[in-house]
């Protein structure tokens, strides 16, 4: 017991004075905030933050206030600047600007606005000028101006003149007041009076910028020309020197501040140094290592043990306090972080750019460090960097290098190196994987020689690794993993097998082999895998396994020395950390600040020691302190704050509450439960605003909320930063909120209460009149109901009447029916009668016809037998018979007789055909009547004494005399003429 005790007071005793150091490697993380993003001037003179963690800056425009989300500027009388800001024990901020002075105060609305006290003044004291300095004391509040100090005590006001002008900004150390002035020395304030210190002489000229208790010089004093003053306290002064000051005398102080790892000075025109409590220079940040400007105006530490920078133009945001900083372009280190290594005292970082390297030192001097310098010959993509037999090896697009005093030397001609890979088996060899196989080396002396290409094995070859049995695993990046056994003169593969999908890995992409304590440990798409010999199978590893989510993709895997195992899954970044018994247990929100900043695929995660590991990003490596402890502070509970309560009618939005709440005089987180409104019905729209108040990365600050009430549950995480619920019904309601940071903290609840009221139309008097109208309507209802009784008897009257007319007409109908079909039935047998007409004219006509063929015959016979004859009195009896016949022969009048039969039968038709076609002959006249008897055509040839050729040919005559077009039946359009 007593040894481990022994243990813990010599880590105390000797580790502490190192962690408390300002963390050097690198650059911290910065966040700059433009005028634009907060929408005020440039200009920003001080800043304080309250106990809800919400930051204040004094602007030129007014007081900026910060809940790590939302900007809210609070208006000075006459839009004046605020120059100083102090805060109170009760978290009354106060606020010192032109011609005027105050506090700051929550208004009806929950809106902080200025409150100004210079009305308590007396009169004469209240012209002035600016107030540079505002502090806050056990003895009350001092505001101090280039013509008076005032200084605020049991609500009363005493100003301090001084007898000679002008003087410098008071400052206020360890509870005494002082007030440089140029040309006299320095005065304090002490019971009630101004006094001149004895000695202060000595700092006619200077302009004094800070006054700083010191562990070796007592008090410090910092002047504007860079010169540093001891103070003993009582009456000696003495010149003081630090190892920064040569720079401070070249780049004028105008501001200086002790903070919780060392000070903090800033400068006119060359931005923020941080040095340890000895002076010794830590951190320099300008313009060009990642400020947005040189000049720095007030430096202030929140309570996270981070600064914050009030600019000549911006305002920033630095992370001094963090075990993380960077190597990027503001470093001199362009492009995307792959590779790097920590040898004989230099740092090589490999990019996108190339390879660079710089001396590696603690003590370096960030005032004039060391720059990064490319190794010649290594512009373009870098791989890997390996030390491998005292060897500097570089794969490279390029192809394989080894690194030399600062040069790479080429190793063979071939291009495109991914790795190195020394052989176990073979100690004197090593391969090389590139884009399409492998390459062999040997070490010969002091070289390294190219032997030959390895045979057999043509495929990309960026991961590799040997197991105990001598083969060489090789991971492709979206095809699977092979596994080869080299020849035993190392000239070919011998054998090549293939594992994917069907070997039990989840698919045949993002396959990757690392080798963790002597073991090959195989990774997939999802899932962590170990290879069975036995079954030549892959199977779930039973260790690693359990120890990450079963869908994540693990990209990288490393151990370092302790046998922790450092990890990247999916988009995070983490640590195995191996425990006395052999198990490990994970850690990670301690890097959810690298949240998917890794290179995808080629994901570099390097632990050196234990105060140094370097991570490759997007923009640059990030260095990170493995043991850094960050102070006390960033341990803190973060607060979330309802910002805004605004609630709408859906035409206007009405703000309910600006977030801001006083309790017994002090600034509350909670609503006070005397401030809990009562909306309109009509208003009951209700949206909220709110605000993790943390400042590390809330970019990914997260949130729950409930509407209790409302909602049954807590919702989900998520980074919306605001809620609005709509058309809620009558009633009170609790809306809850938290926050959990990047790191995982979680935030206790906000709860804001509100009720809605009912409608107009749900209140006492409302039901009075409900019970009135009730009375009214039931009054109202039995007078419609007999009206409706007497109306439906009315209906029923006039509907039976209704019916008797409808079975009457129903009646008619019935009789009209029957007359309309004996019509119908009178007409099909007058057109049954009609077509037997026309039948029996037909009939008749051909009968006629067939008599005068006949007789035509007889006629042919008689005048034979004339000619035969020589009896004269025979032949003359002969000659009468044929005069008697050809009499009959002539038809005219057996026609003349047919037409009238057959336009009484036919409605005149032929009569219509001669006047629409006076050009028809009387044979077509003929022809149109016998195809309107629907004739066929040999008939229609007996009938006009023709052939059926000749019927055509008159049809065809006929056609054109009718001018009919040729797609128009003739018979079809003499029928429906």
């Amino acid at each position: 017991m007593r040894k481990y005790i022994a243990v813990v007071v010599y880590v105390l005793l000797v580790c502490y004075p190192v962690l408390a150091q300002v963390k050097d490697e690198g650059i911290p993380f910065i966040r700059n905030y433009g005028q634009k993003e907060y929408n005020a001037s440039a200009q920003n003179w001080a800043a304080v933050q309250d106990h809800r963690g919400v930051m204040y800056f004094g602007n030129n425009y007014g007081v900026l206030e910060y809940d790590g989300n939302n900007w809210r500027v609070i208006i000075l009388p006459n839009r004046t600047i605020a120059r100083s800001l102090a805060i109170g024990k009760d978290g009354t901020i106060y606020v010192g600007g032109q011609n005027d002075f105050g506090y700051l105060s929550p208004n009806r609305q929950g809106l902080m606005e200025f409150v100004s006290l210079k009305d308590q003044i007396p009169e004469a004291d209240r012209s002035f000028d600016d107030v540079w300095k505002t502090y806050v004391t056990s003895d009350g509040v001092y505001f101090c101006t280039v013509q008076a100090i005032y200084h605020l005590r049991n609500d009363k006001f005493q100003v301090y003149r001084l007898p000679e002008l002008p003087w410098g900004f008071p400052f206020y150390v360890r509870n005494t007041l002082y007030v440089p002035v140029p040309e006299k020395g320095l005065y304090e304030i002490s019971a009630g009076k101004m006094t001149l210190i004895p000695n202060s002489d000595v700092l006619k000229g200077y302009t004094i910028t800070g006054i700083l208790p010191h562990h070796k010089a007592g008090m410090l004093l910092v002047t504007n020309q860079g010169k540093l003053f001891a103070y003993d306290g009582y009456n000696h002064f003495t010149a003081w020197k630090l190892p920064v000051s040569p720079f401070l005398e070249e780049a004028r102080i105008n501001t200086v501040m002790s903070f919780s790892n060392g000070l903090a000075f800033g400068t006119a025109h060359n931005g923020l140094l941080l040095t340890d409590k000895d002076g010794t220079p830590r951190q320099h940040l300008n313009i060009e290592k990642g400020l947005q400007n040189n000049t720095v105006r007030s430096i202030y530490e929140d309570d996270a043990g981070n600064l914050w920078l009030g600019l000549n133009n911006g305002i920033s945001y630095v992370e001094t306090n963090s075990a993380f900083t960077h190597f990027n372009a503001y470093s001199g280190l362009p492009g995307t972080a792959y590779t790097s290594m920590l040898d004989s005292g230099k740092v090589y970082l490999g990019t996108s750019d190339g390879l660079y390297f710089k001396q590696w030192s603690k003590g370096e001097n960030p005032i004039q460090p060391a720059p990064f310098r490319l190794v010649e010959h290594t512009q373009g993509q870098v791989y890997n960097l390996q030390k491998i037999r005292d060897r500097l090896l570089l794969a490279h697009h390029e192809g394989p290098y080894q690194v030399k005093n600062g040069v790479a030397e080429r190793l063979s001609d071939h291009r495109g190196a991914w790795l190195f890979l020394p052989l176990k088996s073979h100690p004197d060899y090593l391969l090389c994987g590139t884009y399409n196989g492998l390459l062999l080396y040997k070490f010969e002396g002091d070289n390294l020689k190219f032997v030959r290409t390895i045979e057999g094995f043509s495929e990309s070859s960026r991961v590799m690794e040997e197991d105990e049995a001598g083969n060489i695993w090789i991971a492709h990046g979206y095809k699977g993993i092979y596994k080869l056994k080299l020849s035993d003169d190392l000239s070919r593969a011998a054998r090549v097998d293939f594992y994917g999908q069907a070997s039990g890995f989840p698919s045949n992409i993002f396959i990757n082999v690392f080798k963790i304590n002597g073991e090959l440990v195989f990774t997939g798409e999802r899932g962590v895998f170990t290879y069975n010999k036995r079954t030549d199978k892959f199977e779930v590893h039973p260790v690693f396994s359990k120890l990450f989510a079963p869908d994540v993709h693990i990209r990288k895997l490393v151990e370092d020395a302790d046998g922790h195992i450092w990890f990247s899954a999916g988009k995070e970044v983490g640590v195995l950390k191996k425990k006395a018994n052999g198990s490990f247990e994970v850690e990670k929100n301690i890097f959810n600040k690298l949240y998917d900043k890794l290179v995808g695929g080629f994901e570099h995660i390097a632990h050196y020691d234990r105060a140094n590991m370097l991570i490759g990003t997007d923009e640059g490596f990030v260095h990170y302190h493995p043991t850094f402890r960050q102070t006390e502070s960033t341990d803190h509970t973060f607060h979330t704050l309802i910002r805004q309560v605004s609630a709408t009618d859906g035409a206007t939005d009405s703000l309910i509450s600006g977030g801001d709440f006083l309790h017994q005089g002090q600034l509350s987180i909670s609503q006070p439960a005397g401030l809990r409104p009562e909306l309109p019905y009509t208003f009951n729209s209700v949206k909220f605003t709110y605000s993790g108040v943390t400042f590390l990365d809330n970019d990914h600050v997260q949130y729950q909320f409930m509407l209790e009430g409302f909602d049954r549950n807590w919702s989900g995480w998520g980074t919306s930063k605001q809620k609005e619920y709509t058309n809620l019904p009558e009633g009170t309601y609790t809306f809850k909120v938290k926050a959990r940071d990047v790191y995982g903290h979680e935030s206790g609840e906000t709860a804001y209460t509100f009720t809605i009221l009912p409608a107009w139309y749900s209140t006492y008097w409302a039901k009075a009149v409900y019970l009135l109208l009730g009375l009214l309507a039931i009054w109202l209802l039995k007078r419609l109901i007999d009206r409706r009784v007497r109306l439906q008897q009315g209906q029923l009257r006039e509907e039976q009447e209704k019916a008797l007319r409808l079975k009457e007409a129903a009646y008619i109908e019935e009789v009209l029916k029957a007359e309309k079909e004996v019509i119908r039935l009178n007409n099909e047998k007058l057109e049954s009668e009609l077509e037997h007409k026309s039948k029996e004219l037909a009939s008749s006509a051909m009968h006629v016809m067939q008599s005068l063929e006949t007789i035509d015959k007889v006629r042919g016979q008689l005048q034979t037998v004339m000619e035969q004859v020589e009896d004269r009195q025979a032949l003359h009896q002969l000659r009468k018979v044929l005069r008697s016949v050809e009499e009959d022969i002539k038809v005219e009048n057996n026609w003349d007789q047919f037409e009238l039969h057959f336009n009484q039968l036919h409605q005149g038709f032929l009569k219509r055909l001669r006047h629409d076609f006076p050009d028809l002959t009387h044979r077509d006249i003929k022809l149109c009547a016998y195809l309107r008897m629907n004739l066929t055509s040999k008939e229609i040839a007996s009938l006009l004494n023709l052939s059926l050729r000749g019927v055509e040919t008159s049809r065809y005559r006929l056609r054109k005399k009718l001018n009919l077009e040729q797609e128009v039946n003739l018979t079809e359009f003499i029928l429906k003429y």
